[in-house]
């Protein structure tokens, strides 16, 4: 059992959507399932119950998920605690909106730059919508999104600017948008 195929595992077990977890870890759908067949293997249970339309966890697979999540969080610990004495330096993967990527990002990017010179980032970009169930099933490191009024579990928060929300009309449809009266 690798820490690949962990990671694997959880993104499945999350997304129950085995084309999706194949796209997301770039691993073919057949080597996909036989990842997930030799963590059966290796387990003695079978983790999924899968048929041409749906997967689900069975209780045992419940259980393997939880596992999985404490050695990944146990791992990162460990490499914490291994890593404090050196310089901070790997890859972070980083998603937001195209917007985000050109309004917020520049002045956190140089920052970072400057503190973490021997970190890679990563920028993806895509629909702001999609920022927490990437970072959920672990697609994706941090995210730059708007904050929901419910946060999921196991997801932290760091408020680094508010944008005000605008109703923009085309001119020559002005009463599109109600608007104040001026008063006098």
């Amino acid at each position: 059992m690798n820490i690949k195929s962990l990671e694997i595992f959880i993104h499945l077990a999350k997304s129950l959507h085995f084309g999706r977890t194949s796209r997301a870890c770039n691993i073919s759908p057949s080597a996909l399932t036989r990842a997930v067949q030799r963590l059966e293997e290796e387990v003695g249970e079978q983790l999924l119950l899968r048929d041409n339309r749906s997967v689900s966890l069975t209780k045992a697979g419940e259980y393997f998920l939880s596992y999985a999540d404490d050695v990944l969080q146990r791992r990162e610990q460990l490499q914490f605690q291994l890593d404090r004495t050196c310089e901070l330096n790997g890859a972070l993967s980083l998603y937001c909106s195209v917007t985000a990527a050109y309004s917020v990002l520049p002045d956190i990017v140089q920052r970072f730059r400057t503190a973490y010179p021997k970190v890679h980032l990563k920028l993806q970009t895509g629909d702001a919508a999609d920022a927490l169930t990437r970072l959920q099933n672990r697609e994706t490191d941090i995210a730059i999104a708007a904050l929901p009024d419910n946060l999921p579990d196991r997801i932290n928060f760091l408020k680094i600017m508010e944008t005000p929300l605008v109703f923009i009309e085309p001119a020559e449809y002005p009463d599109t948008v109600q608007r104040k009266k001026k008063r006098d």
